[in-house]
C-alpha cells in the first residue's frame, strides 16, 4: 500500500465538527479560531497554553489532502490542541527514527507495524492505546474492531489501522465478452477453484496470430494479451495459503508456512502461471508491461491480483474494469487485508495525541478517501449498509460491494501477517529474495524454499498478540 499511486478526489464534503459517539468529546474552551498561536482561551484573568502536537504521514497527493483537512476541523472544534500534519515522503522510517534518538519525537504518527511500530512499543518509545480507551469515559470502544488493532499482546495495543484495504481481483469485461468467456463471480462463496481460473486464463491468453493458449499452435514467445498478472509480495501470496488452510507461521508459531506442504504448493501454482501455462508474463516481459490503467484500456491483460486502494486510480482514469472475487485454490476462498497504523508516541503530549486521535476515528472524517476507492473504514460505526453504500459512487465498479466490501465484515479477508506475526520484517527479508529465484523461473518453489527455510526459521519468534 506503500506503493499506491494516489489520485484526485474531490473533497466538497464537509468534515465533521463535533465527535461522534466512536471518539467521544474532545474538551472545548469555546474558541474556534484555528491560529497556531500558543495562546488559547482566558481563565481566571490568565492564558492557557495551546498544546502543539505533531502527526506524522507519508501519503501525498489527496490522503494528504484529507489529513490537513481533518486536522484543521480539529483545530476549530476546540481551543486547548492544535495539530500539524507533518508529511515525510521519503526515508520516513529513517526520518522518525532519528527525531526520537534526538528527543523530538512526533506525538502522534503513522507507521509501518513490522519496521517501527512493534519494535518501538517493545521499547516503551509508544504508548499503550488500550490505557487510554480504557480510561476515557466519552469513548466507545466497541467503535473499534479487532481485526484492526495492532497487538503487541492481548493487553497492548502498540496502534490502530488508518485505513483497510483487501488484495482483489480486477477484469477487463470486454475482454470476456470478446471471447465468449463467463465473467468471473462477484461473491467468495462463489470463487472458481483454481483449475476453472487456469483455463480462463488460457483462453483469454492471446499470441500474436490471435491463438490462445490452449492452441498447440501458441507461440508463448509472442504474447498480445496476458490472462492475468500476479502480486509478487507476502499480500499477494498469502490469500491462496490460507485457502489451503495454511498461514504465514506453523500452528505453533515455530516455523515458516511457505515451508508446509500447502506453502510449497501454493508458490509452485503461482509460478507455474508463467512457466507451464504461459499466461503470465515473466518478469522480463513484466518490465514492458504499462501501467494496470493502461493494460486494461489496451488489452493487455485480462485478470490482475492486486491490492483494492487500485481502483482509485483506476476510477480517475475513467477505465472500463470490473472486481471479482480471487479464486481458490483449496476448499474456501480468501483474501488478506493491507493496512498501516496510527501510534501515539510517548511523549509529555500523549495525552493530547489521543484527543486527535479519537477524532480520526470519528464518522466520515476520511469520506473522500472512502469515495475515491482507495480507503475502506476500520470502525464499527462505519461499517453499517447505510454508511458503506453512502460512499459507493457510479464510479466505483460494480462488484465493489459484494467482492470488497463484504470480505472486510464476513471473515473472508484475514488480517495482515504484519499484525500478527513477531520479527516479520526479519522473516520476510530472507524469503522474498529466494522467491525471486522462483519468479525468475531459475528454482522451483521446494528448492527456494529449502534454500532459506533453516534461516529464516531462525527469526521466528511466534505470533502477536498472545
Amino acid at each position: 500500500m506503500k506503493l499506491k499511486r494516489l489520485v484526485s478526489v474531490v473533497l466538497v464534503l464537509i468534515m465533521v465538527l463535533s465527535v461522534t459517539a466512536c471518539q467521544g468529546k474532545t474538551e472545548d474552551t469555546g474558541s474556534k479560531n484555528n491560529s497556531a498561536s500558543k495562546t488559547g482561551s482566558e481563565a481566571g484573568g490568565e492564558k492557557d497554553e495551546v498544546i502543539e502536537i505533531r502527526f506524522t504521514e507519508w501519503d501525498g497527493g489527496d490522503t494528504l489532502a484529507v489529513y490537513e483537512q481533518i486536522a484543521d476541523e480539529f483545530n476549530k472544534s476546540q481551543s486547548k490542541i492544535h495539530v500539524t500534519v507533518m508529511n515525510i515522503p521519503d526515508e520516513y522510517d529513517t526520518k522518525i527514527t532519528t527525531m526520537v534518538a534526538g528527543n523530538d519525537a512526533p506525538e502522534i504518527c503513522e507507521m509501518e507495524a513490522g519496521t517501527l511500530m512493534f519494535p518501538y512499543a517493545e521499547d516503551g518509545i509508544i504508548r499503550n492505546m488500550q490505557d487510554f480507551i480504557d480510561k476515557d469515559p466519552n469513548f466507545d470502544k466497541n467503535c473499534m474492531l479487532d481485526q484492526f488493532k495492532y497487538m503487541l499482546n492481548s493487553d497492548y495495543m502498540a496502534g490502530y489501522a488508518s485505513g483497510s484495504e483487501n488484495i482483489t481481483m480486477f477484469y477487463n469485461p470486454a475482454l470476456f465478452k470478446q471471447y465468449g468467456v463467463e465473467e468471473p463471480p462477484a461473491s467468495y462463496k462463489d470463487a472458481w477453484d483454481w483449475d476453472t481460473f487456469v483455463n480462463v486464463a488460457q483462453r483469454l491468453t492471446i499470441d500474436k496470430n490471435g491463438k490462445n493458449a490452449l492452441d498447440p499452435n501458441f507461440d508463448p514467445e509472442n504474447i498480445k494479451t496476458y490472462g492475468v498478472t500476479i502480486s509478487k509480495w507476502w499480500a499477494g501470496y498469502m490469500p491462496f495459503l490460507y485457502s489451503e488452510g495454511g498461514d504465514y507461521l506453523n500452528a505453533e508459531g515455530t516455523e515458516i508456512g511457505y515451508a508446509s506442504e500447502q506453502g510449497i504448493d501454493v508458490l509452485q501454482k503461482l509460478a507455474d502461471l508463467t512457466y507451464v501455462y504461459h499466461v503470465a508474463p515473466t518478469p522480463t516481459a513484466s518490465e514492458t508491461m504499462p501501467g494496470l490503467s493502461e493494460a486494461l484500456s489496451t488489452n493487455k491483460v485480462a485478470m490482475t491480483f492486486d491490492g483494492q486502494w487500485t481502483n482509485a486510480t483506476l476510477m480517475a482514469d475513467g477505465v472500463a474494469y470490473n472486481v471479482a472475487a480471487l479464486p481458490k485454490m483449496g476448499d474456501q476462498a480468501k483474501t488478506t487485508m493491507t493496512y498501516s497504523g496510527i501510534s501515539i508516541l510517548n511523549t509529555d503530549k500523549a495525552d493530547a495525541a489521543w484527543e486527535f486521535e479519537k477524532f480520526l476515528l470519528s464518522k466520515g472524517s476520511c469520506d473522500p478517501l472512502y469515495k475515491s476507492g482507495l480507503w475502506l473504514p476500520t470502525t464499527a460505526d462505519e461499517y453499517t449498509d447505510e454508511y458503506i453504500k453512502s460512499f459507493i459512487t457510479d464510479k466505483h465498479p460494480k462488484n465493489y460491494y459484494e467482492s470488497i466490501v463484504v470480505p472486510m465484515m464476513d471473515g473472508t479477508a484475514q488480517r495482515p501477517v504484519v499484525a500478527t506475526v513477531k520479527n516479520f520484517n526479519k522473516i520476510n527479508d530472507i524469503i522474498s529474495p529466494a522467491l525471486d529465484e522462483l519468479w525468475a523461473g531459475e528454482m522451483n518453489a521446494r528448492d527456494a524454499i529449502a534454500a532459506v527455510k533453516d534461516q529464516a526459521n531462525a527469526e521466528v519468534k511466534g505470533y502477536l498478540g498472545k
